[in-house]
């Protein structure tokens, strides 16, 4: 999976240091948000000893120019899916499981906010809604889960 934004990709790509480029790769292959710090086992297991500020920095970058998300309210890293920087999406985070998908802001949504922002004076950046939640898989475990026994006493 590599990941291209249209819209900065030349930029990007050319300021991708080989730091960079491995913190990218172990986002892509995770297949989940990841925190600084598993990012940094992960990276102890490929024998590489970086410091804390050595991920962050990198981390860093890649937020700024839309490559990943930084999710606050789990203070994880995400891989950005989408083919454009300048957008409004959500992001919906399982509590249980801990995947993210990031979905498109409807459209009626990212209106009503702007009307909204826009009597006081301000103008929205693009930028993503965390929601929390049970993905569609971890509800169905539920649904497939043995009833609990009652013991006999």
């Amino acid at each position: 999976m590599s990941h291209h934004h249209a819209c900065c990709q030349d930029e990007v790509m050319a300021r991708m240091t080989p730091n960079r480029q491995t913190v990218l790769a172990i986002l892509q292959q995770s297949g989940r948000a990841l925190s600084a710090y598993e990012l940094l086992d992960r990276l102890r297991a490929q024998g590489v000893h970086w410091q804390p500020p050595t991920a962050y920095r990198a981390l860093d970058f890649l937020v700024d120019h839309g490559v990943v998300h930084y999710l606050q309210s789990i203070q994880k890293y995400v891989v950005c899916p989408h083919q454009g920087c300048d957008h409004f999406s959500q992001l919906l985070i399982c509590v249980e499981c801990g995947q993210v998908e990031e979905v498109p802001l409807g459209a009626a949504l990212e209106q009503l906010l702007a009307a909204q922002v826009h009597s006081h004076g301000f103008q929205l950046s693009p930028q993503f809604l965390e929601l929390k939640g049970r993905c569609h898989h971890c509800q169905q475990q539920d649904d497939h889960a043995p009833e609990p026994v009652n013991p006999v006493n």
